[in-house]
């Protein structure tokens, strides 16, 4: 799981100074300038990490027994919508489309298109005062794909969970602090279970199970952006994410398929340190949240599969043991 999330950090932002756009040059153009250029250009990293890590939380809406533990690894995907391959750019006053008839227009975001035909021509001021006529920033939807096989910003999680009293699960999901080339990352975050079944007349007796759930979750990395050796260079992505949802599942001899149905929301931060103009990006977002799954246990051992249609749709694969 490690290496897939430093492969999708390394892919979308290693090729950024070698577009035709200088990435420095941008940077010290101006906050303004580069806030208007940046935002929309790196929003899907934002919205997909900020989407992708609430996905696996759960595979039954059954409750542990008391002291019933489950450990598990959680792969998780948001898949980027077409949508997200594209932002509108708006003309700033230092960087402008080329064709002086055009004020705004259409431009690949970073898990956009690479090709040059789909990146219209930019002109802005270089830090010698000299304008530059180039091609806008590069997409990198391609490479993502060859890299990691899809377009699609990947998370991944470690997640323990221990059943409590009146068939409460309390559920801590982290990753270490992970160093690899010029990446670090590291997450945390806790969710609370709650079986509601018990307390409907009726509903109590009929043959399933139905429990609330709300998660949180916390994501933070660091891209060195030459390397470790100029450490105060580095972009810096920390995001922050809420989810609730009521969720059933059914068990069928090994198998048990689930469902939910509830809200997931997120705030990202995006900070690029260490040229002569920081830069800060926030985004936040919230959508409704669908899900279905199916998983297997074998003994202690469980694999589930989900799929969650939400603002980006997101892919969950878990593996792990359970006990109670």
């Amino acid at each position: 799981m490690k290496k897939i999330i430093i492969s999708a950090f390394l892919v979308c932002f290693t090729s950024i100074s070698f577009g035709q756009i200088d990435f420095e040059d941008i940077i010290n153009s101006g906050t303004g300038d580069a806030q208007a250029l940046l935002k929309g250009y790196l929003s899907p990293l934002a919205v997909g990490f900020g989407n992708g890590i609430n996905g696996g939380w759960y595979t039954t809406a059954k409750a542990h027994k008391f002291l019933g533990i489950d450990i598990a690894v959680i792969a998780n995907a948001a898949i980027v919508p077409e949508g997200g391959e594209t932002y509108t750019f708006q003309n700033t006053d230092n960087i402008k489309f080329d064709d002086p008839n055009i004020t705004s227009g259409e431009l690949p975001t970073i898990l956009g298109s690479g090709d040059l035909a789909d990146r219209p021509l930019l002109e802005y001021t270089d830090s010698n005062g000299d304008a530059i006529s180039v091609s806008s920033l590069p997409g990198f939807k391609e490479d993502l794909i060859e890299s990691v096989g899809y377009n699609a910003v990947p998370s991944a999680m470690i997640q323990a969970g221990i059943g409590l009293f009146k068939n409460t699960d309390l559920k801590v999901r982290f990753i270490p602090k992970q160093s690899v080339d010029n990446v670090d990352v590291s997450s945390y975050g806790f969710g609370i279970m709650h079986d509601i079944k018990q307390w409907i007349p009726v509903v109590k007796k009929m043959p399933f199970d139905l429990s609330g759930f709300v998660g949180w979750n916390n994501i933070e990395s660091k891209f060195f952006v030459e390397s470790r050796d100029t450490p105060s260079e580095f972009i810096e992505l920390n995001t922050k994410t809420f989810m609730w949802q009521v969720l059933a599942s059914k068990k069928l001899s090994i198998f048990t398929v689930f469902a939910g149905l509830g809200s997931t929301s997120f705030e990202t931060d995006l900070n690029i340190e260490g040229f002569s103009n920081p830069i800060g990006l926030q985004y936040e977002g919230s959508s409704f949240r669908a899900n279905a799954g199916l998983s297997i246990k074998f003994l202690f051992l469980n694999i589930s599969a989900e799929y969650a249609k939400q603002e980006y749709d997101v892919v969950s694969l878990r593996a792990g043991i359970t006990f109670r």
